[in-house]
């Protein structure tokens, strides 16, 4: 019962994995403290959000940051993902970056059979070569929904009475990997970040296992 419940919250997608976005620190002018942006996508299905994110200072170059997204639909707000963390540039040697990124993701997803709502933890390091007006870099993470509260509809009800309402922890996690890259003129930005993702197992993977990620930022 308990494989059968795991194997629909991985079907459902509710470890949806495609990564916050990237901060180019080469592109921030001193007088930039804040990022806002919008973005579009395919991340287990077609996806919109939007963030916003101040930069601090610190030892090391520091931006916080929220995000919220949601799938297209009839109903396009009832399911959504809400991610808050940061991210943090721990290396730059001349024009080599390397940055970490740790957030917390919840979401809610409902179908005809159930609904769910998790919280988890995403992480994720990012390397590659920043200028001022462009990009390229690997990103390798790992995004896991720690718990998961499943609320079945009356039909699964009816068709399996011994279904069970509650928490379950843990549950399901991903790993995505993937390449970015990114073009930046004046205050504005635009970047393009694609890559797959499989099971924590190593085993399973979405129907359509890619993700596809275009964005348009501003900083001010």
């Amino acid at each position: 019962m308990k494989n059968t419940i795991l194997a629909i919250i991985a079907l459902f997608g509710i470890a949806a994995s495609a990564c916050a976005q990237t901060i180019n620190w080469q592109a921030f002018q001193p007088e930039q403290k804040h990022l806002v942006y919008l973005q579009t996508g395919w991340d287990y299905s077609m996806n919109f959000g939007a963030g916003y994110g101040r930069k601090f200072k610190a030892i090391l170059p520091v931006v916080a940051n929220i995000e919220y997204s949601f799938p297209s639909g009839e109903r396009m707000f009832d399911d959504f993902k809400v991610r808050i963390g940061g991210q943090v540039e721990v290396i730059r040697r001349g024009s080599f970056s390397f940055t970490a990124k740790a957030y917390s993701p919840i979401r809610r997803y409902e179908n005809n059979l159930a609904s769910l709502f998790s919280f988890g933890g995403e992480f994720s390091g990012v390397a590659g070569l920043y200028k001022q007006k462009w990009f390229v870099a690997g990103e390798l993470g790992f995004d896991k929904a720690i718990a998961t509260h499943i609320k079945h509809s009356p039909a699964a009800l009816d068709n399996n009475p011994g279904l069970q309402t509650g928490w379950y922890v843990p549950t399901g996690g991903n790993w995505f990997y993937g390449v970015q890259t990114g073009y930046y003129f004046h205050a504005n930005g635009i970047s393009l970040k694609a890559g797959k993702m499989v099971s924590q197992g190593f085993k399973n993977a979405p129907f359509i296992p890619y993700y596809l990620q275009l964005a348009y930022q501003r900083r001010f």
